[in-house]
């Protein structure tokens, strides 16, 4: 992912942040999901969102993360493949956005295989 200019002054904090959380969690994939992702992002309004899909269940207090990156948040959310299924399968729009219009960062594309095919 090419980090756009707006964020260039945390684009090595952004990406050391990227590398701890494959260490700690060696996910199936991470995606930044959201305004980032979406083309949208305002500096000072928005959030920088990271849809973290692990394979195992994940406990209910490590599910959301907030970091800040100088003056951006930064919301971690970490969920496991099934949980990610079902979650779509409810059509819960953070989850379906994340993974149809997400910007892969790490690990594999999951839209085939969970059924979103190549559309936007």
């Amino acid at each position: 992912m090419r980090i756009p200019e707006i964020l260039s002054d945390i684009a090595e904090k952004l990406e050391d942040l990227i590398e701890e959380i494959v260490l700690a969690h060696d996910p199936l994939t991470v995606i930044v999901a959201g305004s980032l992702a979406e083309g949208k992002f305002v500096r000072g309004l928005s959030d920088l969102d990271i849809l973290v899909v692990l394979r195992d269940p994940v406990p209910e207090n490590e599910r959301f993360t907030l970091r800040a990156l100088k003056d951006v948040d930064v919301e971690i959310t970490l969920v496991s493949l099934e949980e990610l299924e079902k979650a779509l399968a409810e059509g819960r729009d953070f989850y379906v956005s994340a993974v149809r219009s997400g910007v892969v960062i790490y690990g594999r594309d999951l839209k085939t295989e969970l059924g979103l095919g190549n559309s936007g």
